[in-house]
């Protein structure tokens, strides 16, 4: 990635995230957004989400029923010529590093 296109996907993740944290109708309050891979003609931005709460799957689905809303205030927020499209999509990094700890915890312990 470019020196540019990684300012505006930083800007976008900033911002993306106060707008899911403040400003949409169902508050997500336990996220993060660990980056955003934007395309090289800056049109399609997918953003990894990773959710912490309760539940994950409805708040996802907050998200991507806010996604238009929040497109329309990264648009007012941001300064590039075109406001990529927006994919949202749950980063499994951390249930991929559950499974493995979980895995490590049920292998048998050798003594020598």
């Amino acid at each position: 990635m470019h020196h540019r296109d990684a300012r505006v996907a930083e800007e976008i993740k900033e911002i993306v995230s106060q707008i899911i944290r403040e400003d949409i109708r169902h508050p997500v309050t336990l996220f993060s957004i660990p980056y955003v891979k934007l395309t090289l003609d800056l049109s399609i931005a997918t953003i990894y989400i990773s959710l912490f709460g309760k539940q994950p799957g409805q708040d996802f689905d907050y998200i991507l029923q806010a996604k238009g809303y929040i497109r329309s205030q990264l648009a007012q927020k941001i300064r590039i010529r075109k406001v990529p499209e927006l994919i949202f999509q749950r980063d499994a990094a951390l249930a991929d590093g559950d499974a493995i700890v979980d895995k490590l915890a049920d292998l048998p312990l050798s003594e020598h």
